[in-house]
């Protein structure tokens, strides 16, 4: 469950509410098919730290998560558009979807699921990492993907996507930005992410 029992007490940054938990905040790490993210409450988020969670606070849980930007937002799972992404390096995207249910209901007992408790400055981190990894404009404003028409869930953002480099070796870095002791060099599916994330717990 993504459900923490910590006390709470609400602070108001810019206008906004979030909830800033004293002892403790859970993340959730979701894996079903292709798709890899990080899920996290969006009332936990200090907007000062990633602006951008205000405008998905009507939900509950946001997924975050990253990938090639053609071969992600394309339906089905085109062969040549697959080979592209890992042959060479291509333009990366954050992939921002907000959702109201609990992740266990959302995603189905197929999907893999691992929760994470961090603490204050570890849930900063994962929050900065994230806010860090748009691709901004001039005016620090992230900038929507184009090449399907302008997303208002994919957004263009930092480092290659490719072989060595997926959206498993992401969520890796994220942690491992976090504070906590994992690898991501050569994270590159599913099973080895989760057996660096097992090493959190241990």
């Amino acid at each position: 469950m993504i459900v923490s029992l910590w006390p709470l007490f609400s602070v108001s940054v810019s206008g906004q509410e979030y909830e800033s938990k004293e002892k403790g905040f859970e993340v959730c790490v979701v894996q079903q098919a292709w798709h890899t993210g990080i899920i996290i409450e969006t009332a936990d988020v200090d907007s000062l730290v990633w602006p951008e969670i205000s405008g998905y606070r009507h939900k509950r849980y946001v997924d975050i998560s990253w990938g090639d930007e053609k071969f992600y937002q394309v339906e089905g799972r085109p062969f040549f558009l697959a080979a592209r992404a890992v042959l060479w390096p291509t333009q990366s995207v954050l992939r921002i979807y907000p959702f109201g249910l609990p992740p266990e209901r959302s995603y189905g007992s197929d999907a893999r699921m691992k929760t994470i408790e961090l603490n204050r400055e570890q849930f900063t981190l994962l929050c900065r990492f994230i806010s860090n990894s748009y691709l901004r404009d001039q005016d620090n404003q992230p900038q929507p993907s184009t090449v399907y028409g302008k997303s208002n869930i994919y957004f263009l953002a930092i480092r290659n996507y490719h072989l060595f480099r997926t959206c498993n070796t992401w969520v890796a870095l994220a942690f491992k930005n976090s504070g906590f002791d994992i690898r991501s060099f050569c994270v590159l599916n599913a099973n080895q992410l989760f057996r660096q994330l097992e090493k959190i717990d241990g």
